[in-house]
């Protein structure tokens, strides 16, 4: 639907970053506007956005939520020129390339507020017949903090949900295949940060200072054992340094600071927590042996995704009932998704929705969401909330 197209494409033209999203907010509290929805919360859990659009009759209330916030790799547009050699982010001929923004929608976040909003435009005109849609437009699901300000908003906390739905793009898959799993679809995951402070000295007297070489190093190694071990693990834990630093460019000063930065993920909550407990103890242990100051943050802290079965078997259902091709698959996803948090406290599933077998990965500088799969994606959601009204029916 070319009117969907156009949004997607001005959602991708204006990506913000998570918790940054105010135009995008904007645009969506247009378009949604002239869907007259019954309840419209333009603000919940900071740039959130939820419709609601009530039932003819009660039933279950179910939420299905997209995610809006971009990511920090560049949106480029293409000027075209005489010379005819092809960029890989361009659809044209071009050598030189313009930024449009500083940001964009690698993660196809503009392709899944699209579909809500096609969602939206359905409701709009005719209701559903048993129970109410909500749909959530949810910000900062890229650092994991969204879902949490969105159920922790008063307005989300008076809305009754009996299930909650979301599905994310996947490259890899056959366009329009629809990819599930029970239990662990996504890992939980999170980003630790590891500071450790000694003293400085001049480079000639490095016994008057207090490195903190020699902590890095040891821990360096024990984090790789650590992750030589983890391999074995019944929950697929892995252990990953991502940045390290160590004092000033300079040649004449001894460090005296020092950073270790891990990724830690798990399928297992209670994994990841013990995983990460074990961690910071070694770091702290060994920090106290050399006499440094030692502190620890978290941050992007993501919950494990966790597939209902009931909600799970209604997925595969309305797949089937649209002659989509169904793939289940054996192993849940290394990456995360901030939408485990609200398997935490409604049933709930995430599935994937297939965008082709060799398109660019999600995050990749030339990856883009294919408009070929948006109403694919409104079906799916439409068919589940038909189905569960069914479903309501018969109990």
């Amino acid at each position: 639907m070319k009117i969907l197209e156009s949004l997607r494409h001005k959602l991708n033209k204006n990506a913000e970053l998570s918790g940054q999203e105010k135009k995008t907010n904007k645009i969506i509290n247009a378009f949604l506007e002239k869907t007259n929805p019954d309840v419209h919360l333009r603000n919940v859990g900071g740039y959130g956005i939820m419709a609601i659009y009530k039932g003819k009759e009660k039933g279950k209330n179910v939420l299905l939520r997209a995610d809006i916030d971009g990511l920090n790799i560049p949106l480029y547009g293409c000027l075209k020129t005489n010379d005819q050699s092809q960029k890989p982010e361009c659809k044209v001929q071009s050598s030189e390339l313009k930024v449009q923004n500083n940001y964009s929608h690698r993660c196809g976040h503009d392709g899944h507020a699209a579909i809500l909003c096609g969602l939206a435009m359905r409701y709009g005109k005719k209701r559903p017949e048993k129970g109410d849609v909500i749909l959530l437009f949810q910000p900062a699901e890229e650092t994991g903090e969204g879902a949490a300000a969105v159920i922790n908003d008063e307005q989300f906390k008076n809305i009754k949900i009996d299930a909650a739905f979301a599905l994310h793009n996947l490259p890899g898959y056959a366009r329009h295949q629809i990819v599930i799993k029970k239990g662990c679809f996504a890992s939980a995951s999170l980003g630790l940060k590891l500071v450790f402070e000694g003293a400085t000295s001049h480079a000639s007297q490095p016994e008057k200072g207090n490195n903190p070489q020699i902590v890095v190093t040891t821990l360096l190694d024990a984090f790789q054992k650590k992750y030589e071990n983890l391999k074995k693990d019944k929950y697929n834990t892995i252990l990953t340094v991502t940045h390290v630093s160590i004092g000033e460019k300079t040649f004449g000063v001894t460090p005296g600071y020092a950073e270790i930065w891990l990724t830690l993920r798990s399928q297992d909550d209670e994994a990841l927590k013990r995983l990460t407990e074990s961690t910071v103890a070694l770091s702290e242990y060994v920090a106290k042996e050399f006499k440094l100051k030692f502190t620890h943050n978290i941050h992007e802290a993501f919950s494990a995704t966790m597939n209902s079965g009931a909600e799970t078997d209604a997925v595969e259902k309305a797949a089937q009932e649209l002659k989509l091709s169904v793939k289940k698959i054996n192993n849940p996803f290394p990456w995360s998704e901030d939408f485990g948090r609200f398997g935490n406290i409604i049933p709930a599933c995430l599935f994937g929705l297939g965008c082709g077998l060799e398109h660019e990965p999600l995050h990749s500088p030339n990856y883009e969401f294919e408009d070929e799969i948006i109403d694919t994606g409104i079906e799916v959601f439409e068919k589940i909330v038909e189905r569960l009204g069914i479903e309501e029916l018969r109990n």
